[in-house]
């Protein structure tokens, strides 16, 4: 089996069925260009290949065919890509043509920042004090909705000192209702 033939294998069997693309699209609710690129063995344009796989199984099973054959076909494609990667990355670079002398020279050193790009170290920042501002305004309304009862915070020396003088003025007006009769 050739690299492109797991998309043809696919396609002769859907238009064996006499299914189109978009009968296939709806039943598997794989979207159609996907399809297509299935169909033309376009590894580059699909998905993730873990996608491409249960894509390729849904197909199959759709158009009533075994998926091993297509799914040998992908593999077989993937592993001629990644032999080309790795053969493209092991290929040795030719050295740099000489530089003409008008050519303006390359700095050397660590790049200075233009400021073109912002920078985000702000961006935390100001989430923190957006948060704090939160919790300040939460609590501040929880505070004020709810206020306590009177007489609720005071100490127990100022109360002892209020039931005193409450004693002393019955006794006074007491004292004094007594000497009235």
């Amino acid at each position: 089996m050739d690299i492109e033939s797991f998309g043809s294998c696919l396609r002769r069997a859907r238009e064996k069925r006499q299914l189109t693309l978009k009968e296939v699209a709806g039943a598997t609710k794989i979207p159609r260009a996907t399809l297509e690129w299935l169909e033309a063995s376009n590894i580059d344009e699909l998905p993730a290949d873990v996608f491409v796989r249960g894509f390729i199984r849904s197909y199959a099973r759709m158009v009533g065919t075994d998926a091993a054959e297509p799914l040998h076909g992908f593999e077989c494609a993937l592993n001629a890509r990644r032999d080309a990667e790795r053969a493209r990355s092991a290929t040795p670079v030719a050295p740099a043509a000489a530089v003409p002398a008008s050519a303006p020279p390359i700095p050397s050193g660590p790049i200075e920042d233009d400021g073109a790009m912002p920078r985000r170290g702000g961006l935390g920042l100001a989430v923190f004090v957006i948060i704090l501002l939160l919790i300040a305004t939460i609590t501040l309304s929880l505070l004020l909705r709810h206020p306590p009862p009177s007489g609720e915070g005071l100490s127990d020396a100022t109360s002892r000192s209020n039931t005193i003088e409450i004693a002393r003025s019955r006794a006074s007006t007491e004292s004094f209702d007594r000497a009235a009769l």
